[in-house]
């Protein structure tokens, strides 16, 4: 056979033709590699160092992320939907079925996530907002009474002519019932302090007490509710007011910072070994097999080989190497 016949016959893209078979020897060499062999861990890192390299040293990539990020943008605020009516019906069906199973995290967990100085600092300024204006609204009415029932004969008299008085005696009075208020707020302030570790712990309580499983699942299910009638256009409007380009800076000098040091190859390595350290040595076809993947990675990997290895054998370059080999 010369030359032009083998050439034919590899061009032949038929069913269980030449490429199909060759494709296929391909497909079945590569699924019975162990893991770590077709994807070494040494090897990935590096391309993965490499890749966020090029990425940081490109001048294109923030514009391109924003323009992509605008694209977005321009998108939802033209779509009427709501998430709900956007996302398959059987999907949003089964994050409702997730959300309402049984389930109680860990109150050490809930408590390092809720009991942290910001939440802190503002669960603090809101309770004491709170407390501050309750007192307020209480005590205005009667505050002319609680001055004098808390002073001398003389202070109610004081207080009685101040009632009908614009003078001295009214700024007495005035002064009197600035302290009991500065002394309310005092007082707002220190149990709010001694108040926010018990209302993080009920807090905590409520989020992680198995027996109210159910109500726990129902607050899931409320906030899936909400998630999923927000409207696209809305979430389209919350993405103009994202700092993607800010963002994008910040992480690019991150991860800057982090390749320029001498054990960041080292570290990629050793997260992508942890990962394979269960199946590493396990030939992807049994990891394939055991998950229910094999068929379609078998199929999927034979078309799309098949479909590189196409162009390749009708090239004029691969017809002369081949011309090469049969002299």
């Amino acid at each position: 056979m010369n030359a032009q016949q083998l050439l034919a016959r590899l061009q032949d893209a038929s069913p269980q033709g030449p490429l199909d078979r060759l494709a296929a020897l391909v497909v079945e060499h590569e699924l019975s590699q162990p893991l770590e062999t077709l994807f070494p861990p040494p090897l990935l890192a590096r391309a993965m160092k490499a890749a966020l390299e090029g990425w940081l040293a490109s001048d294109t990539a923030d514009r391109e992320l924003a323009s992509a990020i605008e694209h977005l943008h321009q998108q939802l605020t033209q779509d009427k939907r709501t998430v709900r009516e956007a996302v398959p019906p059987e999907l949003s069906k089964g994050l409702a079925e997730l959300a309402a199973r049984r389930y109680s995290p860990d109150r050490t967990l809930v408590l390092s996530v809720l009991d942290r100085p910001p939440v802190r600092a503002l669960a603090r300024g809101l309770l004491l907002n709170v407390l501050i204006e309750f007192s307020r609204k209480v005590s205005a009415p009667v505050t002319e009474n609680r001055i004098a029932k808390g002073f001398s004969g003389l202070a109610r008299f004081a207080t009685e002519q101040a009632k009908s008085s614009g003078g001295a005696l009214g700024g007495i009075a005035s002064a009197l019932s600035d302290e009991i208020e500065r002394q309310v707020e005092k007082r707002a302030r220190d149990f709010t302090d001694s108040a926010l570790s018990g209302i993080f712990q009920q807090l905590a309580d409520a989020l992680t007490d198995p027996s109210r499983a159910s109500e726990q699942a129902e607050m899931r299910v409320a906030l899936l509710e909400g998630v999923l009638g927000l409207s696209l256009e809305r979430l389209g409007r919350e993405l103009s007011r994202v700092d993607v380009p800010g963002g994008a800076v910040v992480v690019r000098k991150s991860l800057s910072q982090w390749l320029a040091s001498s054990h960041a190859t080292a570290e990629l390595e050793g997260w992508l070994t942890r990962a394979m350290e269960r199946d590493g040595k396990r030939p992807v076809r049994e990891v394939l097999g055991a998950i229910g993947l094999l068929d379609t990675f078998q199929k999927l990997g034979q078309e799309a080989l098949r479909d590189r290895l196409a162009p390749i054998v009708a090239s004029e370059p691969f017809a002369r190497w081949l011309e090469e080999l049969t002299r």
